[in-house]
């Protein structure tokens, strides 16, 4: 009889691996299906996005540099307080916008239209390129590169 016996479990342990092998299996399909029914939600991005791309972050960082500079050489040249204060205030107010702390970011644009309508009037007004034409340009430009690039 020990002969009948060792046999006996030989072969309840092959069903046991091969039950075993078959639930495995299901449960490979019962998670793919459910995979397939119920797809990974979406990868998020950054948690912080971007406050402006970067080229329009690079323009504009040199217009509040050529702004300050202008202001500085008005003040120099001429006397003109009123030009080192305005441009120190639009520039300060820019670089808010740049770093953020200003949001939305369209108000940099907002500005830049106002900068470039009073910078208009005075090209209007005197007929010389310097300074304000020179600033019309480039706050044109400006503009023009943060409209197209957001």
């Amino acid at each position: 009889m020990p002969a009948d016996t060792g046999h006996y479990v030989v072969v309840s342990k092959s069903l046991s691996s091969f039950f075993a092998g078959i639930a495995a299996a299901a449960a490979t399909a019962a998670l793919a299906a459910s995979a397939a029914a119920d797809p990974a939600p979406p990868i998020v991005a950054s948690a912080v996005p971007p406050i402006a791309p970067p080229l329009a972050m690079v323009a504009l960082w040199i217009y509040v540099t050529l702004l300050m500079a202008g202001g500085l050489a008005g003040f120099i040249k001429a006397g003109s307080r009123i030009s080192l204060v305005t441009s120190a205030l639009s520039a300060a107010l820019l670089a808010l916008c740049a770093t953020g702390i200003i949001k939305p970011f369209y108000i940099a644009k907002i500005i830049l239209a106002v900068l470039a309508v009073v910078f208009g009037a005075r090209y209007w007004k005197s007929s010389k390129f310097m300074p304000s034409g020179l600033i019309l340009l480039f706050s044109v430009v400006v503009l023009a590169v943060l409209v197209a690039d957001r």
